[in-house]
């Protein structure tokens, strides 16, 4: 794997420090109000972006991830969790002609979705809403660990089964320290096998991030 050239890394340090920068402004006594104007908002938002895209775990993604999924043939996915960084992968599911609904538990959440096809629910509750008869794959990236606990995410592992065929595909993007490992939960591994795909690991680990990438396909259940 080829380095980042200096360039690249000086790139990444100046968005770090900018996004760390900004966290700690908006503690700072007189500066709250200031720091989420709506023109600051924008900003943080850039930086964020850029942030979250320079670290080697989303690099991964953008590059490896997202092509595999692109090239795999699917007809109909589910991305869950939006986030700016993330507002460019509705459109571009939707331009290879693969139907791409998402979800977000937080209503404001929804403008960095699909706005055609979005649903604001707990997705453990999704079942509640209007929704097509199966998805190819389920996209769980940043979710775990972000509001998921593992607990939660045992008792979510069946609907997100349901919401598959056989050999449908749940990716699931954790990070270690912050939640239990999904290969530790049995509601998991009862409903899905972890197994490499399209050539890309079962498994997916980082030197320089917490983050890992889990790939399973669904059981069959005959």
């Amino acid at each position: 794997m080829t380095r980042p050239c200096t360039a690249t890394r000086l790139g990444h340090l100046f968005w770090t420090l900018g996004y760390k920068a900004g966290n700690l402004l908006e503690r700072v006594p007189g500066l709250k109000s200031f720091m989420r104007r709506p023109a600051i908002g924008r900003l943080r938002q850039r930086i964020l972006v850029h942030y979250v895209n320079g670290l080697e775990d989303r690099r991964y993604w953008n590059q490896t991830e997202m092509p595999a999924l692109l090239g795999a043939g699917f007809q109909r996915i589910l991305f869950v969790g939006c986030e700016p960084y993330t507002a460019w992968i509705p459109g571009t599911f939707e331009e290879c002609e693969i139907e791409c609904w998402t979800t977000d538990i937080l209503p404001d959440n929804g403008q960095w979705g699909n706005p055609d096809r979005h649903i604001v629910a707990d997705i453990a509750a999704i079942e509640a809403h209007p929704l097509p008869e199966h998805f190819d794959a389920v996209l769980f990236n940043g979710v775990m660990g972000y509001g998921v606990t593992g607990e939660m995410m045992a008792a979510i592992a069946p609907v997100l089964a349901r919401l598959l065929p056989p050999g449908g595909l749940l990716l699931i993007g954790w990070n270690q320290g912050l939640v239990e490992d999904p290969l530790a939960l049995p509601t998991v591994t009862q409903w899905f096998v972890h197994r490499a795909w399209r050539e890309l690991p079962a498994r997916q680990m980082f030197a320089r991030s917490t983050h890992v990438f889990d790939h399973f396909l669904r059981r069959d259940p005959s």
